[in-house]
């Protein structure tokens, strides 16, 4: 099979995306503009597709463009990993590690996980990014991160998910709006004014029953997608919500909410740490996920993560006493 695709070309393609325009980019890689000019040029009569609109103020991507940049970004990342990585194996561990999480992963474990990077992974550079479970798969398949956390399974066999823990759902409220005693049933917290994010991936994940799951889309009033902003919505009594204690550990723990496990029917989810099957793991992504499993375990073990550990936390455990 013949490779159209050039290594500079492609780097040279994803600086001009990024920066905006041919003069900006021909600044930032020291080329003469018109010799990157034509070598996007080139690139473009290769794979025989126009990859840039050329306007007066700078250029923007057509949908081959918008493909070709997704993809070339994973490529030099890959490229970059490979590099490092090989010439680490005299050193200490270093190179670049991208890690999604899932909002409820964010609030949990976020900042204890940038923590034991930073303290042990010293030379790592790592960059972290927040979205919902199913744009994450295709970060991950698009190689623009290497671990994740999601709440879904993977459906695609590049990847590989591996469940730690299954968590049960609650109604998380003000005690004056659902008091503070056991399990509430999902009929009274439908009465009650409902605050959800709105993607459907969203529900899918809270609800594997498409009957509950139109249940609750029907009786939500008001659809916030970002996890802070329904945390606040919630705490000033503007509603309950239906998600996992681990998303508001701190407003649980300090009184401000109060978390009531849903049944009848009773709700739950699985959290997945998610890789490639597709490429080598670096040391550094090797090691950050090790740190991942730990964290979460950690997270599980003093209860700010409830939930049923599975294998890959109970192994985690064992191997930590040994």
């Amino acid at each position: 099979m013949s490779i159209k695709l050039d290594f500079r070309r492609l780097r040279y393609f994803v600086a001009v995306c990024e920066l905006g325009s041919f003069s900006k980019a021909s600044e930032f890689l020291n080329v003469a503009q018109s010799a990157l000019s034509q070598h996007v040029a080139t690139l473009e009569g290769d794979l025989g597709v126009q990859l840039l609109l050329r306007q007066p103020r700078g250029v923007s991507r057509t949908e081959a463009g918008d493909r070709l940049f997704a993809h070339a970004r994973g490529v030099l990342h890959a490229l970059e990993q490979a590099e490092l990585d090989v010439l680490s194996l005299s050193r200490a561990v270093v190179g670049p590690v991208m890690v999604g999480f899932n909002y409820t992963a964010m609030e949990a474990i976020g900042l204890p996980f940038i923590r034991r990077i930073a303290s042990t992974l010293t030379e790592v550079k790592l960059r972290v990014i927040e979205a919902h479970s199913e744009i994450m798969h295709q970060w991950m398949l698009s190689g623009q991160a290497d671990l994740a956390l999601t709440l879904v399974p993977p459906n695609d066999d590049r990847l590989e998910g591996v469940p730690l823990l299954d968590e049960e759902l609650v109604c998380l409220g003000t005690r004056a709006m659902i008091g503070d005693g056991g399990p509430i049933d999902l009929d009274e917290v439908l009465r009650l004014p409902l605050i959800m994010p709105g993607r459907t991936a969203v529900l899918q994940a809270l609800a594997s029953d498409a009957q509950v799951r139109n249940a609750i889309a029907a009786k939500v009033y008001l659809e916030i997608e970002s996890a802070i902003p329904l945390k606040r919505a919630v705490t000033a009594g503007l509603g309950v919500t239906v998600q996992s204690a681990a998303l508001a550990g701190d407003e649980i723990a300090r009184g401000e909410l109060v978390a009531r496990p849903v049944v009848n029917p009773s709700m739950g989810r699985t959290l997945y740490l998610v890789s490639s099957r597709m490429k080598t793991a670096s040391r550094a992504v090797v090691e950050a996920r090790r740190l991942m499993i730990d964290v979460v375990r950690e997270a599980h073990a003093t209860g700010r993560w409830p939930g049923r550990p599975r294998d890959a936390l109970l192994e985690a455990s064992h191997l930590e006493t040994r």
